[in-house]
């Protein structure tokens, strides 16, 4: 089984609605396997754990939901990358991306531009939006 893990932004509360549109992140048959592995290369390479993405992507749904959600055998279907990461992660991958096995170029580009994006998005927003709330970029697999 595929799995797409599209980012959508989230409100920093459980107060609901506004949320950025979907969008693809990737399809991978082992999720959590591949971001593992991309953990392992970007550590290597020096990038700081607070900002390696596998916590992020899979860490599980948000504590404000009180009930258990069952998840696929490969990670936790719900991850939350906090906006304030989003650039200083992306820099760091960036900075990196030229001495990364060949393996995870392609990805890691397409999430730099994600971070990025999300980043941009949220600077603008908390700077022209006095009801702007988000600070976290949700992500959810579907199979």
């Amino acid at each position: 089984m595929n799995t797409r893990l599209p980012p959508t932004t989230a409100p920093s509360s459980s107060s609901s609605t506004a949320t950025s549109d979907p969008s693809d992140l990737g399809v991978y048959s082992k999720p959590s396997t591949f971001f593992s592995l991309l953990d392992d290369e970007l550590r290597r390479l020096g990038v700081s754990a607070d900002l390696l993405p596998h916590a992020h992507l899979f860490a599980g749904p948000p504590d404000e939901i009180p009930f258990y959600i069952p998840y696929p055998v490969d990670g936790p279907h719900i991850g939350m990358w906090p906006l304030a990461k989003a650039k200083p992660a992306a820099d760091a991958y960036r900075t990196v991306l030229g001495q990364m096995d060949d393996g995870f170029t392609y990805d890691t580009q397409h999430l730099i531009e994600k971070l990025e994006f999300e980043h941009a998005e949220w600077e603008f927003a908390t700077k022209n939006l006095d009801w702007y709330t988000q600070d976290t970029i949700s992500f959810s697999i579907k199979g």
